[in-house]
């Protein structure tokens, strides 16, 4: 009998557009980017798509005969269960700040996060956690005010939003809250909006109402709750980038030691502090600036956190692993240890081409599939050997995974594969035959591959990624691969089941079930099949026989 995940996840008939138009992900504002070939009658996702108008014509990569070969018996750490999100599982309409802060509709997406295991939510974009939600006093213009103000006083807070946003996140199976601490983004993307981009006007009094902000969850303060995994607080939204803060990197240094000081003396180390961290400017850059101070005030530094909008999937990887420009070398120049805890918490394609349509959807899976080797579980068993990712934060799942009738949407659909990885195939396994980007134009072969616990399942994510101009193209490819899969060291006793699955086009029904049958055998093989070169394929084995 097929097994059950199999039905929840694998029987999608969906409605995915071929070409999209773009949206500027922390603005909701539409913008629609003729790139590559991007059809001119794109529109903005959420209300709409247009149809790949058939006009492209790319270059052909040469095309190849690739070879995945996975080792059943040969186990290389774990899946990673880094498939976090920006927003969710409850996005309220009611949450939206008219002309400032759009929040195209709402749902409560807990039955999906809960198949997905999806493990961290991050609140940011969507009204709920942020501090003029939650703190009472602003000026005219509305722009808290914390300067006179007592911060251990209950009445200067407003929870009930916050706690609609938060309660959801918890009553999930998987998911914890990862807590943004600031402001939405306004003034100046939205003219008639707040201001919200200076510092704090005290940063005593703020750092203490943050601190008061993470009783109500943890310590059960304010008529609050006890969630002892709401342990990460990152201070401040991109403060090197002047939509977010308007202030100096000095002012963000005493903003970030204020509320660091402040939480670790009531909690330890329970709660990640998290920094701000940009590699732009290098020593001479804002980051550079906050670390210098950092070093000269003997700072600890719990965990940074960056976001990598990248044009091809392995630019991921030279974050962490380039000889002269990563993020280890980078901090190490100020004292700091190499392995200091990362979290990613904003990632997708460059902005603004968001990995959207089916086609770009491979772009996602392959990031995914390399962030198992930088993980920090993963330590040990890592190609690179750079293990300081904590966890990865997908941007955004308030709009990329489903539509407002909960219609799924491609992200949607590689989220639902890749749980489906970690929830039933958690133990990683060597593989052979995948090859990374080595320049900007991608062209990279990624391979995953996972089984369960007592070896009845098998999962084996194929990703093929080919971007010839580095434009970002939003239809598939013109041209396909040669594949040819083989697991090995399987046990001959034991009789699969196996799937096929594909991402194979841009019309109504993207994801298909290519082919199935059954085997037993040492060795698994599927040869010569085609492989779109910008597509991901899933090929899934199970066997009742060897339980």
């Amino acid at each position: 009998m097929r097994k059950v995940v199999l039905s929840l996840i694998f029987s999608i008939m969906v409605s995915v557009p071929g070409c999209f138009g773009s949206s500027n992900g922390d603005t909701g504002e539409e913008n629609i980017e003729i790139m590559g070939c991007m059809d001119e009658d794109a529109i903005n996702f959420n209300s709409g798509a247009n149809k790949d108008d058939g006009s492209c014509q790319y270059p052909a990569v040469d095309t190849a005969n690739l070879t995945a070969t996975v080792h059943f018996a040969e186990e290389y750490g774990s899946i990673a269960p880094i498939h976090g999100v920006n927003n969710g599982p409850l996005v309220r309409k009611a949450w939206e700040i008219e002309d400032c802060q759009p929040i195209w509709y709402g749902s409560n997406y807990t039955e999906e996060y809960n198949k997905m295991q999806i493990p961290s939510s991050r609140t940011h974009g969507e009204g709920p956690g942020d501090m003029n939600r939650i703190w009472v006093h602003a000026d005219e213009n509305g722009v808290p005010i914390y300067e006179g103000y007592d911060p251990l006083n209950m009445s200067n807070y407003d929870f009930s939003e916050t706690d609609q946003r938060v309660q959801a996140t918890m009553a999930t199976t998987h998911t914890s809250v990862y807590w943004r601490l600031g402001y939405p983004k306004a003034y100046p993307s939205y003219q008639d909006c707040a201001d919200w981009r200076s510092p704090p006007d005290n940063f005593t009094i703020f750092a203490q109402a943050a601190v008061q902000v993470l009783k109500h969850y943890r310590d059960g303060w304010n008529d609050g709750f006890y969630f002892d995994s709401f342990d990460a607080v990152e201070v401040w939204n991109e403060p090197y980038l002047s939509n977010w803060w308007s202030g100096t990197a000095d002012e963000y240094y005493g903003l970030y030691h204020a509320v660091n000081s402040a939480v670790t003396d009531e909690f330890g180390d329970e709660i990640d502090v998290v920094a701000a961290i940009t590699l732009e400017g290098g020593v001479d850059g804002f980051s550079g600036r906050f670390l210098e101070l950092a070093q000269q005030n003997n700072e600890p530094i719990d965990a940074v956190y960056a976001h990598l909008y990248r044009i091809n999937p392995s630019q991921t990887t030279y974050f962490f692993t380039h000889p002269t420009n990563s993020l280890g070398v980078f901090l190490a120049q100020y004292g700091y240890p190499e392995d200091t805890s990362v979290y990613i918490t904003e990632w997708n394609r460059n902005i603004p081409v968001y990995a959207q349509s089916p086609s770009s959807q491979a772009y996602l899976t392959s990031v995914l599939t390399i962030y198992n080797d930088l993980w920090e579980g993963n330590a040990g068993n890592s190609t690179y050997g750079v293990s300081t990712l904590k966890m990865a934060h997908f941007f955004a799942a308030r709009s990329f995974f489903w539509g407002e009738g909960m219609q799924i949407k491609p992200p949607g659909i590689t989220w639902n594969v890749y749980g489906e990885m970690v929830a039933n195939t958690p133990i990683r396994l060597q593989n052979e035959g995948g090859f990374a980007s080595e320049s900007i134009d991608s062209n990279e072969f990624n391979i995953l591959a996972g089984k369960s616990e007592n070896g009845s399942k098998i999962n084996v994510l194929l990703s093929r990624y080919v971007d010839e101009f580095a434009n970002q193209p939003t239809a598939f490819s013109n041209f396909t691969d040669t594949v040819n899969l083989s697991v090995d060291g399987l046990d001959a006793s034991c009789t699969y089941s196996w799937e096929h699955w594909g991402m194979v086009d841009n019309d109504s029904n993207p994801w298909r079930l290519i082919e199935q049958g059954g085997f037993s055998g040492t060795v698994f093989e599927l040869t010569n099949f085609e492989m779109n070169q910008r597509s991901f394929h899933f090929i899934q084995l199970s066997s009742e026989s060897c339980v």
